[in-house]
């Protein structure tokens, strides 16, 4: 049943990712050219303020979503129902900090939005709406937590979906007929409190011992237990958030809205990609933590190389694939000429994805064998990292420098995430996994630079014509010379067999 489920999950998890990038570039493009860059650039520096503010929820759903497994596993109702009670209750008290953190942070938003045409009242106003959208999830979006634990992580995923495909179009109509973003908020958070609504009384139906155990208390040993991995988790996910959301910030304080409005229209590309790596990882992650259960460190090891195998090849061809194709879509496609970035900056996003991507394995890992702490200090160096490298380089470099304490960010939780999952925690030596992390970097490269050069060969007449040409040179160079080069190695065999194995396994369920 982990199999069918993993499956299961995964698959929609990556169809509901592609169908909303679809529906959001259409959203960018129509918010881009009717209502400028500069309210793009406010909307992405908005958005990462509320981002930070909601770090209060300290991590209590990493948490809960963990001692959800076993509990699951077991079908130990009681417990559930006490967990369950536990996170309800969090939430609100979160909800009600969220608020208040958000309304004192009001008078000051105009301050990180330099070089901007907005009037201060249409600024707070647009951040208002963020802040509503955002409280109001935590009051009713805690209970999917326990779907998600249950492998039922497809249910919430086609309700996002449609809710998220619906504020897209919300947008899209409201924006191109009326130019009027605060309607087009104000809808999506009348669309998101209706979906929490819909999901609740699902899981409301699906497990009803938590209706009838609404007062169940949880046990002060097991209260003990999450809190101590909340306090952990918490510290990560202030880090988390400081190296994902700051950088948007920095450019906006440093440079101007304006550029932010530039950046982000590329960020939105790499952006969604990641979405789609972190669905898969998503999808997996309660699988792979129930396969740790068993503690068995050999077999460990194994499924990270295999994943980290997998993580490679998607990470080696979006990288190949941004490099070559992104600055042709923003400028000949999608948006404009005026659109555009230098090729320094487009490189150095691609670097980051591919670091983000590489890494993700080992985060995931991290996570399902409950090394809560050692990720807190992990996350802790690796934020101050970011945060100094880019407020010193910004000045220098500008964009680049930001990006380049991002980059640094991700290479120092690497290292040290390899240092205590493979080396402490697994005991295995550390020489082999880099190897084959050095080799997957080289081929990358070896591959972006091919296809690179082949696009400079090539007509540049730029539109549909270039960009479908490329897409076929990206399409097959560095999926042809991965499976030239590993069709006979261990990885890719067992990851195919594992693959025919699960798929036996599925239709035998059946």
């Amino acid at each position: 049943m982990r199999v069918k489920n993993a499956f299961r999950n995964s698959f929609f998890s990556v169809i509901s990712q592609m169908i909303l990038i679809i529906v959001g570039f259409f959203s960018q493009r129509v918010l881009n050219l009717r209502m400028g860059e500069e309210l793009v650039g406010m909307n992405s520096v908005i958005s990462n303020i509320i981002a930070l503010l909601s770090v209060t929820e300290l991590g209590i759903s990493t948490a809960v979503v963990f001692h959800l497994y076993g509990y699951l596993a077991s079908k130990d109702e009681e417990k559930i129902a006490a967990l369950m009670n536990l996170y309800r209750k969090a939430y609100s008290i979160f909800a009600v900090v969220i608020s208040l953190l958000g309304l004192c942070m009001m008078p000051f938003v105009h301050l990180f939005l330099k070089e901007n045409s907005f009037s201060l009242e249409y600024i707070r106003l647009v951040y208002l709406l963020w802040l509503v959208r955002t409280v109001s999830s935590y009051l009713l979006s805690y209970k999917r937590s326990v779907l998600i634990a249950d492998q039922q992580e497809y249910v919430v995923t086609i309700g996002v979906l449609i809710a998220n495909t619906l504020n897209y179009l919300s947008i899209i109509v409201i924006v191109e007929f009326w130019q009027n973003y605060v309607l087009a908020l104000s809808m999506n958070i009348i669309i998101d409190v209706v979906l929490n609504l819909l999901l609740s009384g699902y899981v409301d139906r699906k497990y009803g011992f938590l209706k009838k155990l609404r007062k169940e208390p949880l046990k002060k040993e097991i209260v003990q237990k999450v809190v101590a991995d909340v306090k952990n988790i918490f510290v990560t996910r202030i880090s988390a958030k400081l190296l994902l959301s700051t950088d948007s910030l920095i450019i906006s304080g440093f440079i101007s809205v304006g550029i932010v409005g530039l950046y982000s229209n590329y960020c939105m590309i790499t952006q969604s990609l990641t979405n789609i790596v972190v669905a898969l990882s998503n999808a997996l992650q309660p699988t792979i933590g129930n396969m740790f259960v068993e503690k068995d460190h050999r077999k460990e090891y194994g499924v990270l190389r295999q994943v980290s195998f997998i993580f490679f090849w998607i990470a080696s061809f979006c990288s190949t694939g941004l490099l070559a194709l992104m600055t042709p879509f923003v400028t000949d496609i999608w948006l404009g000429k005026e659109y555009g970035l230098d090729i320094t900056i487009i490189l150095w996003c691609v670097i980051n994805f591919f670091a983000h991507t590489l890494s993700m394995p080992l985060s995931m890992m991290m996570g399902v064998t409950g090394l809560f702490q050692k990720e807190k200090r992990i996350s802790v160096c690796a934020a101050i990292a970011n945060l100094v490298i880019s407020l010193g380089l910004v000045n220098l470099w500008g964009i680049i420098g930001v990006l380049i304490g991002t980059f640094i960010s991700y290479l120092i939780q690497m290292i040290c995430r390899m240092k205590v999952l493979v080396n402490e925690y697994m005991g295995t030596g550390l020489k082999g996994y880099i190897l084959e992390l050095v080799q997957y970097i080289a081929l990358t490269v070896l591959e972006a630079g091919v296809v690179y050069y082949i696009g400079t060969q090539l007509s540049q007449t730029g539109g549909w014509l270039y960009f479908i040409k490329m897409m076929i040179v990206c399409l097959l160079v560095p999926n042809v010379v991965n499976l030239c080069i590993y069709s006979r190695s261990w990885r890719l065999r067992s990851i195919l067999n594992m693959g025919t194995e699960l798929l036996a396994r599925s239709r035998n369920q059946n």
